[in-house]
């Protein structure tokens, strides 16, 4: 049996399915809401709680309800959640990140604008740079973070976001174990340096072997993991 507060999400999402509501619309009042689905304003209110806290919409104090788009930090949060609980490993994470950077890589030769290369190129510049540890890994993932946010595809940034809470889980630890030494520490920096140039210059074959040559790098030395 339906309750009563699943009335008023049902409600809205109808109405934003059949286009009556968009973003940055205002919502009917509790108490029209209440009128018109025969529901408590208690409902309602549990009702609109719950749209707010995934996302759905925001509430103005003294204004009202509005339909809003605060998607991202909430499906980040709930994806996080899930992997977690499920306990993926390092393996899975790693597989996982490889296929949405591939695929945000050829989105984002096309789609990077201006100030997304220039982010990359401070953070490549940053990178071969950096003299501590900590500093590597703050440009090494600014880098990756902002290949899949060149994409423009929500789906791969939100996804990416989530994986970000597990990654740093151990991401300081690989890059220490990986680079015993200069040399190792070149081949891991050139690989990022051809996965921004490859961006940058709209090149897809740099920018794919870039990303080929660092996620090799990773696979060849996961039993460190």
């Amino acid at each position: 049996m339906e309750k009563s507060y699943e009335k008023v999400v049902q409600h809205v999402k109808n109405e934003i399915l059949s286009g009556s509501l968009h973003p940055g619309d205002k919502l009917a009042t509790e108490r029209v809401l209440a009128e018109q689905l025969t529901v408590s304003r208690n409902s309602v209110r549990e009702g609109l709680r719950i749209l707010e806290n995934i996302g759905v919409i925001t509430s103005q104090q003294g204004s009202g309800n509005y339909i809003s788009l605060n998607f991202d930090e909430t499906m980040s949060e709930v994806l996080s959640f899930m992997y977690f609980l499920k306990g993926m490993d390092e393996r899975q994470v790693t597989e996982f990140r490889r296929f949405i950077e591939r695929e945000a890589m050829l989105l984002a030769v096309k789609r990077a604008d201006r100030e997304q290369k220039q982010r990359l190129m401070i953070h490549l510049d940053g990178l071969e740079k950096a003299i501590t540890e900590q500093d590597r890994v703050l440009h090494d993932k600014g880098i990756h973070r902002v290949l899949v946010e060149a994409s423009r595809n929500d789906f791969l940034i939100t996804n990416y976001q989530a994986l970000t809470n597990l990654m740093d889980r151990y991401i300081s630890s690989m890059r220490t174990r990986i680079i015993s030494g200069m040399q190792s520490r070149n081949k891991l920096e050139y690989a990022h340096r051809m996965l921004v140039e490859g961006v940058v210059e709209s090149n897809l074959e740099k920018g794919l072997a870039g990303l080929r040559d660092h996620f090799g790098y990773i696979e060849q030395y996961k039993d460190l993991f």
